[in-house]
């Protein structure tokens, strides 16, 4: 399972397909475990416990998440993942580096405004995201130094 297709990433690159990437079902798969990863450290692990869930007992289920909310980033870090593919190996950066680079710096802004909006979770496994799991964002602490 993953949160995009191919077709998803022809919208952010019309010829990427062709570019030579063996498989872009394992791109996406990577992209996917990445995403998971990240989303359980950042947000889940800490809103978990605020629904009264244990995160060391039930971990993150990406398929209680919209998928539409995550279909974008996980198209950045697939491209991201191709063009480091495709980059030659020089010490002057080609075009594919740069591609490689755009597309990391997207994913991550994507990543943080996710994360600072917050997810619609299925917290009751209802099969549909009710009020009280729309976007619910992870407490943030401020530290004096």
């Amino acid at each position: 399972m993953t949160y995009c297709t191919d077709n998803d990433l022809l919208i952010y690159r019309s010829n990427i397909l062709s570019l030579g990437v063996d498989s872009w079902e394992t791109q996406r798969e990577e992209a996917y475990k990445i995403i998971n990863r990240m989303i359980t450290v950042r947000w889940y692990n800490k809103i978990a416990p605020e629904m009264g869930i244990d995160p060391t007992l039930t971990e993150f289920d990406p398929a209680k998440v919209l998928s539409d909310q995550l279909k974008r980033l996980e198209c950045y870090k697939t491209l991201e993942f191709a063009y480091m593919l495709l980059m030659k190996d020089s010490p002057e950066a080609d075009g594919f580096e740069r591609n490689m680079l755009l597309f990391s710096k997207l994913f991550n802004s994507e990543f943080n405004s996710i994360i600072n909006l917050g997810l619609d979770y299925d917290w009751d496994n209802s099969g549909s995201i009710s009020v009280g799991e729309k976007n619910i964002t992870a407490p943030r602490r401020l530290m004096r130094a």
